[in-house]
Parts: C-alpha cells; structure tokens; sequence
C-alpha cells in the first residue's frame, strides 16, 4: 500500500473527470445527458475528499476510498461505454480505472 500513489491517483483522477465534465458539456447532446455529468462529478467529488482525508491521515479514508473505488469504476464503466466515447472521455476512463485499483489497496470494509 502506498499511500501517496493513492493521492496521487485520486488528485488526478478529480482533474480529469472535471476536465472531461465541461468537455462533454461544451459537445452537448446526448454527451451532456445528466446521468453522464452526474456521475463524473460524483466521482470527482468522492477523489478529492479521499485524497483530503489521506493528507490529513485520518482514520476514515480506508472506508472513503472503498467508496471512492466503487465510485470510480462506475464512472470508468460509464465513460469507456458511452456511445460516442471520444479521446477526452477514453481518458478520463483509464484514470477511474488507475484510481479505483489504488483506492482499492487502500480500502478496508467498513466496521458495522
């Protein structure tokens, strides 16, 4: 586990997916559609709380980045399976990929 590889990762993983939000807003269409926006923004969302919780070393980012993990592979899955996936947006699925396997490593079940 390496716990600045996943901050790297997630820190990266926010810009793309904001990047690749207003690339898609600027195609429009069916790109723009809310379901596609919404969850690269959830995802981007979710990378950057992780990374802020790992930074700051606290106890919760294990179950944060099991979240974030889930999250991401929903948005690689949603990104790599559009329609009319471009560059920008096969991208943008590479980087979810790369931060839900670093997320992964980091992650622990949550306690119930």
């Amino acid at each position: 586990m390496n716990l600045d590889s996943c901050i790297a990762a997630c820190l990266d993983c926010h810009r793309s997916c904001l990047a690749t939000v207003a690339h898609c807003l600027g195609l429009g269409g069916h790109h723009a559609e809310p379901g596609h926006i919404r969850i690269m923004m959830d995802c981007a969302q979710i990378c950057a709380v992780s990374a802020d919780f790992m930074i700051r070393g606290s106890a919760h980012h294990p179950h944060l980045c099991a979240e974030c993990a889930e999250i991401c592979r929903e948005c690689e899955k949603n990104c790599a399976g559009h329609p009319d996936a471009d560059a920008a947006m096969r991208a943008c699925a590479e980087m979810c990929r790369r931060c839900a396997e670093e997320c992964g490593k980091m992650a622990r079940p949550r306690a119930h």
